[in-house]
């Protein structure tokens, strides 16, 4: 996370494997440290990130629901990195709000339907494990086929 070198290494290396360039970003909140890492991203030339947002509670950690390019404090410019907010994370709602998946289906309702008023994009954050339905994640893959039909809805 602060090795640019290694980080470029490894960016290098999925290219490779994948034989596609890499322009998208999303990092663990854990390794997510502002100006630092949207600093690194730029350096690595990636051009979309989708980490910001909140671990222990629903919103936006931008106070916005619309994609913009961050601004960088230290230098004092517009940089090409183009931030995409997240409203919500599967373990937030689950781990640190303690909802059910029927609970959590009417937080995602009243979310998307605040962020439709605004013409904002609504964007969520699912682990694979959520979709496992093993121990703690039992209903949550009905949950998310409920959300993308909730998503597509107008």
């Amino acid at each position: 996370m602060k090795d640019l070198a290694l980080l470029k290494k490894e960016k290098e290396r999925l290219e490779s494997i994948t034989n596609l360039p890499i322009k998208r970003s999303r990092q663990h909140y854990l390794r997510f440290s502002l100006p630092d890492t949207y600093q690194k991203l730029i350096d690595l030339e990636i051009e979309e990130d989708y980490s910001m947002g909140y671990a222990s509670q629903a919103g936006f950690r931008a106070s916005t629901c619309t994609p913009f390019y961050f601004y960088d404090l230290d230098f004092e410019i517009q940089t090409p990195l183009k931030i995409f907010p997240f409203a919500v994370m599967d373990t937030t709602l689950n781990d640190y709000m303690k909802l059910t998946p029927k609970q959590s289906l009417g937080k995602i309702r009243d979310l998307k339907n605040e962020v439709k008023k605004v013409n904002g994009t609504f964007i969520t954050l699912f682990h694979n494990e959520s979709l496992s339905a093993y121990q703690r994640w039992r209903g949550w893959s009905r949950l998310y086929g409920s959300m993308l039909k909730i998503s597509k809805s107008s």
